[in-house]
């Protein structure tokens, strides 16, 4: 029986990759996680090559003068997607576009390599996601610590 963290990522990501093209607005990009109940996108060229993030806590920081609401939301980890989308839609920011508030140079991962070695690339660089790329550079899925996490317990409460 094979570790489970020797388990490959191909075996835990989610089929169906949810992204946005640098372009989009950050309003398309808030619709996008709303619809998939995702907190970051990446951020894909035409070549489908990963070229930066987007994330909830990057809107944060596009809001940040909205209101000391969504700092606290931040700090607290309770992010209601409702009050964000309520707060952002008053935002002339949203008409910007995603390349301009995108984190860039997003760490990522192989989807041959195992769940151990994303989740030590998860703590060494001390990030909640790694985008994982195909053996072509194009990306295919994100792996969360959540997905790391579920991976380790999965079939171990017996």
């Amino acid at each position: 029986m094979m570790s489970k963290s020797r388990t490959p990522l191909k075996e835990i990501i989610s089929s169906g990759l949810v992204s946005i093209a640098p372009r989009s607005t950050l309003r398309e990009a808030l619709a996008v996680m709303l619809e998939n109940r995702v907190t970051a996108l990446p951020v894909v060229d035409v070549r489908q090559h990963c070229v930066g993030v987007i994330s909830v806590t990057d809107l944060l920081g596009v809001a940040k003068d909205l209101s000391d609401e969504l700092n606290a939301l931040s700090e607290t980890g309770g992010l209601d997607h409702e009050a964000l989308v309520e707060k952002l839609e008053h935002a002339d920011l949203l008409t910007e576009q995603v390349q301009d508030w995108m984190s860039t140079d997003p760490i990522s991962v192989g989807i041959e390599s195992s769940v151990q070695f994303a989740a030590q690339l998860i703590l060494r660089n001390r990030v909640h996601r790694l985008v994982v790329l195909d053996d072509q550079q194009r990306a295919v899925g994100v792996v969360s610590t959540m997905d790391l996490l579920a991976a380790y317990v999965e079939g171990d409460e017996g």
